[in-house]
């Protein structure tokens, strides 16, 4: 009866940070929608016999099948579950996330989403004194774990104008932290992303179009 009990606090424990992050029925898998908020970075990790199993969750788990279950930080660092279940119910849980296709890609986006990121690029922005014409350099830069910004630089063709190439670096520093989310246990870790900054001359208007013939 007390191994039950506790079985069922972990598992109301586990259920609650798992509503947080997606929602599962009988036949989808359903994705978390953008734009991500901060419970949507949220990420619990669930073990099975000390085996990360894509797309196994606690509420696919028969209580009478778990043996033990313990909350802790895996080897990678992150929040966890970790259940002992018999080999015969492990094979069973294989089998049934065979049944599912999802992305597991690391997701990150600017607070808000893209909308928002070109609303705060089109605030934050200080056109250089002088500048003429239009012109979009790109600017590659490391998110971390936390969402945090470092280490930008101008990715391939600078501008000829040095002041617009330390203007686009200036403001990638100044960014807010963005939102990540992670799916895998040993993907958390940093990763490379690039933003297009473009530089219009003020006041002037840019009308794109196709030449005719």
């Amino acid at each position: 009866m007390k191994k039950l009990i506790f079985v069922s606090l972990i598992i109301v424990q586990s259920c609650i940070v798992f509503a947080q992050n997606c929602c599962v029925n009988d036949t989808i898998v359903r994705e978390i929608q953008f734009p991500l908020t901060e419970r949507d970075t949220e990420t619990v990790f669930y073990y099975f016999n000390n085996e990360w199993i894509p797309l196994a969750y606690e509420n696919e788990v028969h209580p009478d099948s778990i043996q033990s279950a313990e909350i802790k930080n895996d080897e990678y660092g992150n929040r966890a579950v970790f259940f002992t279940v018999s080999p015969g119910y492990l094979a069973h849980i294989k089998a049934e996330q065979r049944k599912y296709l999802i992305d597991l890609d690391t997701r990150c986006e600017f607070p808000g989403g893209n909308g928002k990121l070109k609303e705060w690029i089109d605030e934050n922005i200080r056109i250089p004194e002088g500048f003429k014409g239009s012109e979009t350099v790109f600017v590659k830069f490391t998110v971390h774990p936390d969402g945090s910004i470092s280490d930008p630089e101008i990715w391939r063709r600078p501008s000829k104008n040095e002041a617009v190439n330390q203007e686009a670096l200036r403001l990638v520093n100044a960014l807010p932290k963005f939102r990540v989310k992670y799916f895998v246990p040993h993907l958390k870790k940093k990763f490379n992303l690039t933003l297009p900054i473009t530089f219009k001359e003020p006041g002037a208007i840019f009308i794109r179009g196709e030449a005719s013939e």
